[in-house]
């Protein structure tokens, strides 16, 4: 029997005189933060973030309000666990992909795997002895279960290729890894980081930083906005260093779509020594770049002297919201929002005092805005702080009324440490093959054949990779290439048990056909 858990809503303790839509999560005396946030198939979120107090990765689930409903804390008996960005598919399935401190001081990346219902699944920390350590940026999980994750991996010694995407099957295998914007193949470029990846119709963009040198230069570089665009087939199509010929000297943190064949980045460039601005980007699918508008601090405010956009939504057809970091010196200035046009002009600022750090943003069912950052106390202490406004940037009202959590779970979900010390550590990131030789093995089925030789009175021959085709049809000749066998193939099928009782001695030859076309053989010997 499936139970249902119904949550009343209420408001949150510290703003029930103003029934405002706004929450703090934090254990007093510790450091907490949160790097991702997103909206649930039930309409309540999941937070992402950082747990001081046991060195480990933060997971909060609330509801439509922002009140908790339950959370996790991931933790390891021996290694420190990153915050994380988090993704959820259709079916509650979560992943969070952060990396593992390891007592060396080295960085690894980590993945960790969780069910409808907040159960572990797997987890997976990948080592590449080629580098010195490494991290994952980004994440998509596929609605399939399989994970999409952008890596990026550091070594003194290896400037070659720094930016990878990791793709990892639904049980946690590590499918394929292929490294994008090499030095091998793009020269001029040299430190470079990927963090984050964009999925759209016809493909992904990456957007991150570069070092590049100015028009006619070879050294030194200069830190870049930098882009990627990768086609449906994780094949690398372009690059972009933004802003060569404009001595554009920043870094790209987000990407939106305008149409099918323009897209906005987001990001920021270095005015004068410290000072950064906002900088809004336009660049079309060939990766060619148009134009781009930017957001000067006396637009904002006479005492502003820095300001980084990050998050970005569209409220209409002509205007955008953006997260901000603004005030008067770097590093220290409070969250906010704007109200902005392509053109980059300013039409609502609102600013979130004591808070710190970029915020993230998602778009709500209701066509609202939750926001995720760090709530700063006077001691010093951090929290995780969340909030929701309307598209003028005042903070929402709550809902009132009964609604349904995490019905994709039998049972209520209770809070709890996961415990991931017995997490896989996998050392042969290196041999695994790149998407195009992946893609390439999945158009065969190899076949084995055993016992071989076969002696007694049954052979069988296991399959792989059938799920990828259709119209299969398994065939067995002898060597004079006479049939002897033919069956059925079906789909997802991964092997066939044949009597060979009756068959003469001697050397036979399987073969798969998918539409008529070979696509797997192998010998066998009847004895």
């Amino acid at each position: 029997m499936k139970y249902l858990l119904f949550i009343s809503i209420i408001l949150s303790s510290h703003l029930s005189f103003s029934q405002k839509w706004d929450n703090v999560f934090g254990t007093p005396n510790y450091k907490e933060s949160s790097p991702d946030i997103l909206e649930c198939y039930d309409n309540g979120y999941l937070i992402s973030g950082w747990y001081e107090q046991l060195a480990g990765n933060w997971i909060i689930k609330t509801d439509l309000n922002g009140n908790l409903l339950w959370d996790k804390k991931i933790i390891h008996s021996s290694y420190e666990v990153s915050d994380g960005e988090i993704a959820q598919n259709i079916y509650g399935e979560i992943v969070i992909g952060g990396y593992f401190n390891f007592p060396n001081g080295s960085q690894w990346p980590n993945i960790t795997k969780l069910d409808s219902c907040g159960n572990k699944l797997w987890c997976r920390s990948f080592i590449d002895d080629n580098y010195s350590h490494g991290w994952f940026e980004d994440i998509i999980l596929y609605d399939n279960g399989d994970v999409l994750a952008l890596g990026k991996l550091f070594s003194m010694e290896n400037y070659n290729e720094r930016i990878f995407l990791y793709y990892i099957n639904s049980n946690g295998t590590l499918e394929w890894r292929q490294s994008y914007a090499s030095k091998e193949d793009h020269p001029l470029v040299l430190e470079r980081t990927g963090d984050k990846i964009h999925k759209f119709e016809n493909g992904y963009i990456i957007s991150g930083e570069c070092y590049y040198p100015n028009p006619g230069d070879i050294l030194p570089g200069y830190m870049r906005p930098f882009y990627i665009g990768i086609n449906s087939d994780f094949e690398e199509k372009w690059i972009l260093p933004f802003g060569l010929d404009d001595y554009i000297i920043g870094s790209a943190l987000n990407v939106h779509p305008l149409n099918d064949s323009v897209y906005m980045g987001v990001g920021f460039i270095w005015e004068t020594g410290e000072d950064q601005n906002s900088i809004l980007m336009f660049f079309n699918s060939d990766g060619e770049e148009l134009d781009y508008n930017q957001i000067y601090n006396d637009a904002i405010g006479p005492d502003v002297t820095d300001n980084i956009t990050g998050d970005i939504a569209r409220l209409n057809d002509t205007l955008f919201i953006t997260t901000a970091l603004f005030g008067p010196g770097s590093g220290i200035n409070a969250n906010g929002e704007f109200i902005i046009d392509t053109a980059a002009n300013i039409y609502k600022i609102e600013q979130r005092p004591n808070t710190r750090g970029r915020s993230v943003l998602v778009k709500t069912f209701d066509d609202k805005f939750t926001i995720a950052c760090n709530y700063k106390h006077p001691n010093s202490d951090y929290d995780i702080y969340l909030y929701k406004i309307n598209d003028s940037l005042q903070q929402d009202t709550v809902y009132t009324g009964n609604y349904t959590y995490d019905s994709l779970c039998p049972y209520q979900i209770e809070s709890g440490i996961i415990d991931i010390t017995d997490c896989l550590l996998i050392t042969d990131v290196g041999e695994v093959p790149t998407p195009q030789e992946y893609f390439a093995g999945l158009n065969t089925i190899p076949i084995k054949a055993y016992p071989n030789p076969a002696n007694g009175g049954e052979i069988t021959l296991e399959m792989k990779n059938t799920e990828h085709h259709k119209d299969m049809q398994l065939r067995c000749y002898n060597v004079f290439g006479k049939q002897i066998h033919s069956e059925k193939v079906y789909q997802f099928q991964g092997a066939s048990k044949i009597n060979i009782s009756k068959w003469d001695e001697g050397m036979y030859i399987a073969i798969v056909y998918s539409s008529n076309r070979i696509v797997g053989q192998c010998k066998f010997v009847v004895q």
